[in-house]
C-alpha cells in the first residue's frame, strides 16, 4: 500500500475509533501519528508498510530531538492503523509484529508542596479583598472558578479532560460527590469531594449565576460569554501559578499532587486507583513515586521498628 493511498483512509479509522468509543483526545493522537508517519514516508516516495521504514523515522524523530514519549506515541499510532488495515484485509498481514517501542522512562513529577497549594490559593482572593474598589465582575467570577478548580483537582486527582467536561448535573453538592460520565477509556467513576471544595463550588455557582451563558449545561464558564476548554484551563492555571511564584507549573502537575497527598494521609492504593480512575497498578507507581521516599520515610518514624 502507497502512503497516498494510506492517508486517504485515515478518516474511515477515525470513524472506526470513535465506534470503538475511543476518547477524543487518543483519537487525535493517533490519527496524527499515523498522518505526520504517512506524509514522510510520501515525501520520501517511501512504501510505508515496511520495519525498516517505520524504525527509520523513529530513529530521525529522537535523532532530531523529539522525546521518547513522543516518539513512543507516534509509532504506537503507526502500528494501531496497520493492525485496522489488516484486520479489514486491506493489507495481507501485520507488517508490525514485536516492533519493540522507543525505551521510556515517564519524568519524575515533584508534587506541589501545601504552601505552594496554599499561594495559589491566595491568588483566587486577591480580588475579593479589593472589593468595592474596582473589581469587574469578571474577575470575581474567574477567581472564585479557579478556587473551586485547584481544589478539585488536587484534592481528587481529576484529570483536566474530565473536568472541563464537567456539567452542572455531574454535581451533587448535598451528597457531596462529582460524577464523570466520561473518563479514559469511556469510563465513568463518582468521586467524592470534600467540605472546602463543595463550599468553593456552591460561592463559584452563586457568582456564575450572572454569567451570559448562565443557562448552559456546562459547568465551567469563561469571559465574555465564552465556553471554558482545555485551553482555558491551562492558562488560567499558568496565570495562577506565575502570581503565586510556583516554578516549573504544569496543570498535570495537580494530578501528582493529589495522589501523592492521598497516600502521605494514609489512604489505600486501591482508594487512590478508584478515585484517580486508573486500572492498572504501574499507573499509580508511575503518578506517586516522586514523593515515595518521603512517604516511607513518615511510614518508618510512625511504625518505629528500631524500638525493642
Amino acid at each position: 500500500m502507497t502512503a497516498s493511498r494510506a492517508l486517504d483512509r485515515i478518516a474511515d479509522w477515525q470513524t472506526a475509533l470513535r465506534a470503538e468509543n475511543k476518547s477524543p483526545g487518543t483519537i487525535c493522537l493517533y490519527a496524527d501519528g499515523a498522518t505526520r508517519y504517512l506524509r514522510w514516508c510520501a515525501d520520501g516516495n517511501l512504501l510505508p508498510m515496511s520495519r525498516a521504514v517505520l524504525n527509520s523515522w523513529i530513529a530521525g524523530l529522537l535523532d532530531g530531538g523529539s522525546s521518547p514519549g513522543t516518539a513512543r506515541i507516534r509509532q504506537l499510532a503507526v502500528r494501531r492503523f496497520a493492525s485496522w488495515l489488516t484486520a479489514g484485509g486491506e493489507i495481507h498481514a501485520d507488517p508490525f509484529p514485536g516492533v519493540k517501542a522507543p525505551r521510556y522512562e515517564p519524568p519524575l513529577v515533584e508534587p506541589l508542596t501545601d504552601g505552594e497549594l496554599r499561594a495559589l490559593l491566595a491568588t483566587c482572593a486577591v480580588h475579593d479583598d479589593r472589593a468595592g474598589k474596582g473589581a469587574r465582575p469578571e474577575d470575581t467570577l474567574n477567581d472564585r472558578r479557579d478556587e473551586a478548580i485547584i481544589r478539585i483537582m488536587f484534592e481528587t486527582a481529576i484529570r483536566s479532560g474530565e473536568l472541563v467536561d464537567l456539567q452542572l448535573d455531574d454535581l451533587d453538592l448535598i451528597g457531596r460527590l462529582a460524577t464523570i460520565r466520561r473518563g479514559k477509556g469511556g469510563r465513568g467513576r463518582v468521586i467524592p469531594i470534600g467540605q472546602a471544595t463543595a463550599q468553593a463550588l456552591l460561592v463559584y455557582l452563586a457568582h456564575r449565576e450572572q454569567h451570559p451563558l448562565a443557562a448552559s449545561p456546562d459547568l465551567w464558564l469563561g469571559n465574555r460569554g465564552q465556553k471554558f476548554g482545555r485551553e482555558g484551563l491551562s492558562r488560567a492555571l499558568r496565570r495562577r501559578a506565575k502570581r503565586a511564584g510556583v516554578q516549573g507549573f504544569r496543570p498535570h502537575r495537580l494530578r501528582h499532587t493529589a495522589a501523592h497527598r492521598w497516600l502521605a494521609a494514609g489512604g489505600s492504593e486501591s482508594g487512590l486507583m478508584a478515585i484517580a480512575g486508573w486500572t492498572r497498578s504501574d499507573m499509580l507507581v508511575r503518578y506517586t513515586r516522586a514523593g515515595a521516599s518521603e512517604r516511607a520515610a513518615d511510614e518508618a518514624r510512625r511504625l518505629n521498628l528500631g524500638d525493642l
